[in-house]
């Protein structure tokens, strides 16, 4: 299966992690811009845009389960990520045939909030049980 990843990281100047056969132009470096694969320039462009601003505002994930990531002031993370949806919905339609996986979730949400999303229960500490809470002990020790 044809996949593109849409995976921020530092460093990396376009977010785009494809499946080798989806890159037309190789080059010596390790990432992938979007003209490589055929993405015409204005969603190129709003890639790149987009990936320069998790660049340049965000700090930091957060080790906890209900504490959300750090970014700089200056940028509202909502609306940046309602933009990578948009993105992915653009490359979704011009590789219709392509996983195009968004992941980015974990830059905005937190643990918790992504697992609630999907249905799951919340995690809390182990010394720090909470109603409607599972433990992470038991989580990934299950019995």
């Amino acid at each position: 299966m044809l996949v593109i990843r849409i995976y921020p990281d530092h460093g990396h100047p376009s977010s785009l992690w494809p499946s080798s056969e989806l890159v037309i132009i190789r080059a010596h470096q390790p990432f992938v811009l979007p003209s490589q694969m055929g993405i015409d320039d204005e969603l190129g462009e709003k890639i790149l845009a987009w990936t320069d601003r998790f660049q340049k505002f965000f700090v930091t994930e957060i080790d906890g389960f209900a504490m959300r990531p750090r970014w700089r002031p200056g940028i509202n993370v909502f609306d940046w990520y309602d933009e990578g949806y948009q993105i992915v919905g653009e490359l979704r339609a011009q590789f219709p045939d392509v996983h195009v996986k968004p992941e980015f979730a974990q830059y905005v949400f937190s643990v918790n909030e992504r697992r609630e999303s999907m249905g799951l229960v919340p995690v809390s500490l182990p010394n720090e049980p909470k109603a409607g809470h599972i433990s992470i002990t038991e989580l990934l020790h299950p019995k």
